[in-house]
Parts: structure tokens; C-alpha cells; sequence
């Protein structure tokens, strides 16, 4: 496991793109994107079901790798990340803030048309870059950064996200305000129901407008067939009207 070094926003796209998957509709766009964060799970889970989903409506996908990049395996994330010991979301929050930057320059990107998704840690990660804005540089050693290092982004979708200590919603609101989905499971004993609700809360006082649903009796990564946590239950029917609801969300927001 590795921490990345100070650097600019060039230089950090460029590690994570090695390790990204770009999922293209058909055509030669522009396209609308979003930027897709995995968990502390496996980083192989369940980003590219939505991103395919996404690709039959027009919309391209960024599936990013932050673990890779870092050298971290799947035993370090479980043991480390998901127990807040190392690579907290305002850490991690840099890589969004580098492949925005990076996606303003692609000419296959529609510039104003990004979308930010993350689940449990990465829902973190998405949040805090939200909440920080340019402050994000500080915790993730990146220079160069704009003053306004979210331009473009017009929404967020949130899925089980992580908002309990270390998180910065519930402390900051967001400097942008910009529509968000909130999905959560009913019985996620990880993440819960109850902060991410508050956050939720937290983010309308800014202006933004945040839809919720709660699927009943879901667990945390209920959408991830391949967690080995006995408390996490893979529901395909749930995670099939998820990536429905996923792609639905992006072309009422992108398109």
C-alpha cells in the first residue's frame, strides 16, 4: 500500500487512467460521463453493471480503480481502508477532482454534462469532494487545483455512502448544489440509514434537491454478487432495478 505523492492534477489522472474502465455508447459523441467509485470491497464489483446500463441510454462511464493505483489489495482495503485507518474520502476525493479535470480536456466528454457516483466508501469519496471543494488539494496533495474544481458536474448518485466519522457532509454541506439519488438498504448495518439521511438533510439546506430510496430489507453491498462479508446478501433483483434507476437518473440529468 502506497500514498501517493504531491503532484498535479495531470499527474494523478495519469496513474488512475492506467487502471480506469471507459464504457462508450455507440457514436462518436461527445458523450455525457460519470465518474463511478467502487467501495472497500471488490474493485472489480458491481460499477461496470451501471455503467452498461448507463451506455444504452448515451451516457459514457468512467469506472475508476483507486486501489490499484495504490498498490492496495483487497486483504489492505478491508483491513485498512474500511476501518478508516488509512485513505479516508477526503483523501481519496482528489482522484474525482484529477479525472474532472482530465475529462474537461477529452473531446468524446460533454464538459458540462458530468455525473459523480460512489458506493459506501466511494459514495465518501464523491461526498467530501462535494463538501471540500478546493480544499480537497490539501488533503490530497494535488497542485494546480481551480478554484472551482467541480465545474461541470451536474449530479451525484450516492449508493449506501459512508457519512459517519470522517465524513464531511454533515459538518460542511456541499459548495455545489447539484441534484443528488440517495439508495440505501434497510438493514445496512454498516452504513445505516440513519447519518446518510442526515446528510441528505444537511445537503437540501444548500439548495440542492436529494431523492431517496430505501430498499426494504436490503443490506450494504446488497448489489455486489461477490463480497465475502456474511452480512452483506447479494439481491439480484434489487441490484437489476438499481442500474435501471442508475441509467433513468443520468439521462433525466445529463441528457
Amino acid at each position: 500500500m502506497q500514498k501517493f505523492p504531491r503532484e498535479t492534477l495531470d499527474a494523478r489522472a495519469a496513474r488512475l487512467l492506467a487502471h480506469c474502465q471507459i464504457f462508450k455508447p455507440e457514436g462518436n459523441g461527445p458523450f455525457p460521463t460519470a465518474f463511478l467509485f467502487h467501495g472497500c470491497g471488490d474493485n472489480d464489483g458491481p460499477q461496470p453493471g451501471y455503467a452498461k446500463a448507463a451506455a444504452q441510454k448515451g451516457i459514457a462511464s468512467v469506472v475508476v480503480d483507486s486501489f490499484r493505483p495504490r498498490d492496495i489489495s483487497l486483504t489492505e482495503a478491508r483491513i485498512l481502508v474500511c476501518t478508516g485507518l488509512r485513505l479516508w474520502g477526503r483523501e481519496r476525493a482528489g482522484d474525482l477532482i484529477a479525472l474532472l479535470h482530465w475529462a474537461r480536456g477529452q473531446d468524446w466528454v460533454q464538459a458540462d454534462r458530468l455525473a459523480a457516483a460512489g458506493w459506501s466508501h466511494g459514495g465518501w469519496t464523491v461526498m467530501d469532494a462535494l463538501a471540500l471543494g478546493p480544499e480537497v488539494a490539501e488533503f490530497a496533495d494535488l497542485e494546480g487545483v481551480p478554484a472551482d474544481p467541480l465545474a461541470g458536474l451536474s449530479t451525484a448518485f450516492l449508493v449506501y455512502p459512508w457519512c459517519g466519522l470522517g465524513a464531511q457532509t454533515l459538518r460542511k454541506g456541499w459548495q455545489k448544489a447539484i441534484p443528488a439519488y440517495l439508495m440505501l438498504g434497510e438493514n445496512d448495518t454498516l452504513s445505516g440509514t440513519h447519518l446518510p439521511l442526515k446528510a441528505a438533510d444537511k445537503v437540501r439546506l444548500s439548495g440542492a434537491t436529494v431523492e431517496t430510496l430505501i430498499y426494504p430489507g436490503a443490506t450494504h453491498s446488497f448489489d455486489e454478487e461477490t463480497s465475502v462479508n456474511p452480512t452483506f446478501r447479494f439481491n439480484p433483483e434489487q441490484t437489476a432495478d438499481a442500474q435501471a434507476r442508475f441509467a433513468d437518473w443520468m439521462a433525466r440529468h445529463l441528457l
